[in-house]
């Protein structure tokens, strides 16, 4: 017996060591697919002899994509170099860096993230003029991003006659983003995925090279896989490519984003010669839960079937209340966690734990927590990365790699407080658009210009671009 055997079951070493070029696993919850995922990775080096360079992975998420590749370093630490393991957008922004200037962009362009976008997006209403908190901003928001996501720029969009007049005034609002945007050398997260199938589709030398570079590509999170993302993936294959995906289509819950489960379902008529594998058998749960989970899920129309068991005890029995209000419902779960307090001697409220949809639902939980003086620590809020002094740094950084950034200098304009107020931002965007420059770059050669800016507003900036420069 191999090694692999004895750390994996029957079908997950069926499906970490196959041999068929297109594999589709079918892991249900708590079936441990993140195990397979990097004991196949394992297994191309270490027993097929596949070099780490050659391998793609992807990931739906930068958390899952490191914890993967920690896993799979632990089993082949050699690998460390030259493995790619990673979401599709980052992977998509290391390959723009190197081939986006066929597109006529400079490789340090920046990338806006859903902040910048809506600052944007403001702005470009402000110029159509709208008001910064009009419902029309909301609005072309969501036009864009639900047309982007199916991979379609303003020019693919074609409006019918009878279009209600705010899709026109959206167009337009696209246009402009998507103009306003290219002047500053930026790109969203849509346009990593969308640039780079652009280069592969019209340089089929580029596509023949970067798919010369993967003969195995791996998919996590197939069922939340959408169009853009599948169309991706066929274009970095080339005829002898593997292709191995992991994904649940009962755990699909991102169709709101462009999700497409038809993927994942359809994968044996894309690829006739698919081997399915299906991992059933669950490792976290009790089988009371996997019985109700079973029964619930079964209802399901598109599914592959399957039903989750495991050799865990029998559980407890599962409870259910219907309330009729939040607080109601607050309450409720609070008593529960007061009868455990009383009934059970070596209870500690560290073994209690209350899992919510949103963080907005939880006021009624701390209120009534409070109320009965039981300790409760809050998980979750604002990611490192979201924090707004972490992003005044990082708008400095992009400013400094990209001078044409206006969104990240109007975000640091006023950081720290340099007294500039919307009039004089006004001023100034008008005047350096009325010589084609960037909002940095005018301000910078401010000396060459006659400017309507008051001095006080003169000299702080030109303190501000000192320090920069």
């Amino acid at each position: 017996m191999s090694e692999y055997q004895k750390l994996l079951n029957e079908r997950q070493y069926e499906a970490v060591s196959s041999q068929s070029q297109f594999v589709r696993i079918v892991a249900g919850a708590g079936s441990g697919k993140t195990r397979v995922l990097t004991y196949r990775i394992a297994y191309l080096i270490g027993e097929l002899g596949i070099f780490p360079e050659n391998i793609l992975a992807f990931a739906f998420t930068n958390k899952a994509a490191g914890v993967m590749r920690e896993r799979a370093l632990k089993l082949v630490p050699n690998a460390e170099n030259h493995l790619r393991l990673s979401t599709f957008h980052s992977f998509c922004a290391r390959f723009l860096r190197s081939e986006i200037g066929i597109l006529g962009f400079p490789s340090n362009f920046t990338i806006y993230d859903e902040d910048d976008q809506e600052k944007l997006l403001k702005n470009v209403a402000g110029e159509l003029n709208y008001q910064k908190k009009d419902p029309i901003v909301k609005l072309a928001a969501s036009f864009i991003g639900g047309h982007k996501t199916e991979g379609r720029y303003p020019e693919d969009v074609i409006l019918r006659d009878d279009a209600y007049p705010e899709q026109k005034e959206c167009l337009k609002l696209f246009h402009l983003y998507e103009a306003r945007k290219t002047e500053q050398k930026a790109l969203d997260f849509d346009d990593l995925l969308l640039r780079t199938i652009e280069i592969l589709e019209d340089n089929p030398r580029v596509r023949m090279k970067w798919a010369n570079r993967f003969s195995h590509i791996l998919i996590d999170e197939f069922q939340d896989t959408n169009d853009v993302q599948y169309k991706l993936v066929k274009l970095f294959m080339k005829e002898g490519t593997s292709l191995y995906v992991v994904g649940d289509p009962d755990q699909t819950i991102y169709t709101w984003r462009g999700a497409n489960q038809n993927i994942i379902l359809n994968f044996n008529k894309d690829f006739p010669t698919a081997e399915t594998i299906v991992l059933d058998r669950n490792y976290r749960s009790t089988q009371v839960i996997l019985d109700t989970a079973n029964r619930l899920i079964s209802h399901n129309r598109m599914r592959v079937p399957k039903d989750l068991y495991t050799r865990n005890d029998g559980g407890e029995k599962i409870e259910t209340e219907r309330s009729f209000s939040r607080e109601a419902e607050a309450t409720w779960v609070i008593r529960e966690i007061e009868k455990l307090k009383k009934s059970k001697i070596d209870f500690s409220y560290r073994q209690a734990a209350i899992l919510y949809r949103s963080s907005y639902i939880t006021l009624p939980f701390e209120k009534e927590l409070e109320k009965c003086k039981i300790p409760f620590q809050m998980f979750g809020g604002t990611k490192f990365f979201q924090r707004r002094e972490v992003k005044d740094v990082i708008a400095y950084f992009r400013l400094l790699y990209n001078p044409f950034d206006d969104i990240s200098f109007e975000r640091i304009i006023n950081v720290p407080r340099r007294n500039i107020g919307e009039t004089s931002l006004a001023t100034l965007k008008i005047e350096a658009r009325s010589h084609g420059l960037p909002l940095y770059g005018y301000i910078r050669d401010i000396d060459k210009y006659e400017s309507d800016l008051k001095t006080r507003a003169l000299v702080s900036l030109s303190q501000m671009v000192n320090l920069l420069e």
